[in-house]
């Protein structure tokens, strides 16, 4: 009886944002929890509430006053400068360049933590200011689909029955090449023939269904070195309710994210019954270290008694999860917007990337929502020539 999302997800900028334009470009539209909820940070110890615009910045708890002042320096630059002027530069020194207030610099690793990068010392400077200028436009920052993510993939599996078909349970071999163009996909021993073919998994795997012959070794050493998002995350089920907060928990010194997202929406339980989400982020390489994902398992439950005591005492199930590649790309300098690969292959006629490694704008499944707007239009365009 309860919806689950694989994991933590977070739709930006709403109804004006990447996702719902997907699904208006295909006559549908996406339906947002409607709710006016307030988020936290966890501090020193205590839930503070997490200031959204300039005047609770001026007045929140989680600065002293005088770092408040330099905190505010910091936001009106990311609002005002150019984001192309920053992609290759770390975020860290767009900090120093206004401030060097200590306070205001660690508590600005939760803009990088937005776009899944607290990294300050190597987050793209660039992501941070075109997220932050997206959200200053759009009616909210981050938004929450009714029933989750599976909204968006009823609707979009929907359109695409309407008109072709969907198979499940089965897994692509092989990309089919021929001369240098796409043939079709290899399914078992069924061959499917096709003019284009739209690659979406992370870069990474893809010498996994193509022969690595068909791309220069530039190409196949950045596919196999690009450093992906990673992390660990736990789903409960709770036979009670044990919070009433509406928004996200956020810790910057764990890097960590939760909540209880059927406070919001109750029609992800049963009735009485409460969801409880939460995400620890942890670097790629850290994650492959031995025992370093049970490590961090045990962390984010300690994490999660520390806030509330008796939260164990209600857990019906709990579903742990271990994400080795969460985003397939760490939003980093070197791998920011400018640095990714193309949407469409100059190497491989009719062969796209519609997947969140690649050349579009955004983090985290945005750029997949804005690489497939961009892809469709080539590809009618491909076709039209």
């Amino acid at each position: 009886g309860y919806v689950v999302d694989n994991g933590l997800h977070a739709n930006r900028f709403a109804s004006q944002g990447p996702a719902a334009t997907v699904l208006k470009d295909v006559g549908q539209s996406l339906e947002f929890v409607k709710e006016d909820s307030i988020s936290y940070l966890y501090h020193k110890g205590k839930l503070i509430e997490r200031p959204s615009s300039a005047q609770e910045f001026m007045s929140t708890e989680l600065l002293p006053e005088h770092s408040r002042a330099e905190m505010l320096k910091v936001l009106l630059a990311l609002l005002q400068e150019n984001p192309d002027e920053w992609y290759s530069k770390p975020f860290l020194d767009f900090i120093t360049r206004f401030t060097d207030n200590e306070e205001a610099r660690e508590f600005l690793r939760l803009f990088g933590f937005f776009i899944i990068a607290p990294q300050i010392e190597e987050t793209s400077a660039g992501e941070v200011v075109y997220f932050v200028q997206q959200a200053q436009k759009s009616p909210s920052a981050i938004a929450t689909p009714v029933s989750g993510a599976k909204q968006i993939i009823d609707k979009l599996a929907a359109v695409i029955e309407s008109r072709g078909m969907i198979r499940k349970g089965c897994k692509v071999d092989q990309i089919i090449i021929e001369e240098g163009e796409i043939a079709g996909i290899k399914v078992g021993r069924e061959v499917f023939t096709s003019k284009a073919v739209v690659y979406t998994p992370p870069v990474q795997q893809l010498c996994s269904v193509i022969e690595e012959k068909h791309f220069p070794s530039s190409f196949v050493d950045y596919a196999h070195n690009l450093i992906p998002t990673s992390g660990v995350s736990i789903d409960f089920g709770l036979r009670e309710s044990v919070s009433d907060l509406t928004g996200s928990i956020t810790c910057i010194d764990l890097m960590v994210m939760g909540g209880f997202p059927s406070n919001s929406d109750p029609s992800l339980t049963p009735k009485g019954k409460q969801l409880s989400t939460w995400f620890m982020i942890l670097p790629y390489q850290k994650l492959r270290e031995k025992g370093a994902a049970r490590d961090a398992l045990s962390r984010l439950r300690h994490f999660i008694k520390e806030l509330y005591p008796k939260f164990f005492d209600y857990v019906e199930w709990e579903r742990p999860q271990v994400f080795p590649i969460l985003d397939g790309v760490l939003l980093k300098v070197g791998q920011a917007y400018p640095d990714r690969h193309e949407l469409k292959s100059p190497y491989v006629k009719n062969l796209f990337f519609a997947g969140d490694t690649a050349k579009a704008r955004g983090c985290s499944g945005d750029i997949a929502f804005n690489a497939a707007l961009e892809v469709s239009s080539l590809i009618l365009s491909s076709s039209e020539n």
